[in-house]
């Protein structure tokens, strides 16, 4: 038990770190789009077509990296303390994979909302030149399935670990044995 404590919460913290280090980088392109957004907004012709829900999508992208970057931080604490064997680890990381399956059903559906915008815009742009868009259709659609389960499956897998007895038992420091003992 005390090796699967050891790798599952090292794991947390490096996979932590690294979306949070992405999501910054996600948040300086993002930034450098909103300014693009800003010039294009000076041209309101251009604005009213594709570019609209465009600058939506990118909005929404810079609020959900500055979620994520603060959902990451939690998630480092909590896999620091699950590491280090506390219980408030274990519970932190329990919340936070509750949490990213609510974060699926959210981003999902806001995502879908964003995708229907996005479709509309370009079919009524590219539309009138005789260009049709439905082999790429199904790529958003799928991308979005992938990413609803991307977030659903190991969160729900994680939960299962993390409320087996014997590991809830470990972090509690309830039981007289040591860590080694109880991985027998």
């Amino acid at each position: 038990m005390e090796r699967s404590v050891q790798i599952f919460g090292w794991s947390t913290i490096v996979v932590s770190v690294i979306l949070m280090f992405s999501q910054l980088l996600n948040l300086a392109i993002t930034d450098s789009v909103n300014q693009l957004s800003q010039l294009v907004g000076a041209y309101p012709g251009f604005k009213s077509g594709v570019m609209g829900p465009m600058m939506d999508m990118f909005e929404y992208n810079r609020i959900w990296s500055i979620y994520s970057i603060v959902y990451f931080i939690v998630t480092l604490v909590g896999g620091i303390l699950f590491v280090r064997f506390k219980e408030v680890g274990r519970k932190i990381l329990e919340v936070a994979c509750w949490v990213g399956i609510l974060n699926a059903f959210i981003d999902t559906a806001i995502s879908y909302s964003f995708w229907k915008q996005m479709e509309a815009a370009v079919t009524a742009t590219v539309g009138g030149m005789g260009m049709s868009l439905d082999q790429l259709n199904p790529l958003g659609l799928g991308a979005i399935i992938v990413g609803f389960f991307i977030w659903v499956i190991p969160s729900s897998g994680i939960i299962i670990y993390l409320r087996r007895p014997s590991l809830r038992a470990l972090m509690r420091g309830s039981v007289e044995n040591t860590p080694a003992e109880i991985s027998k």
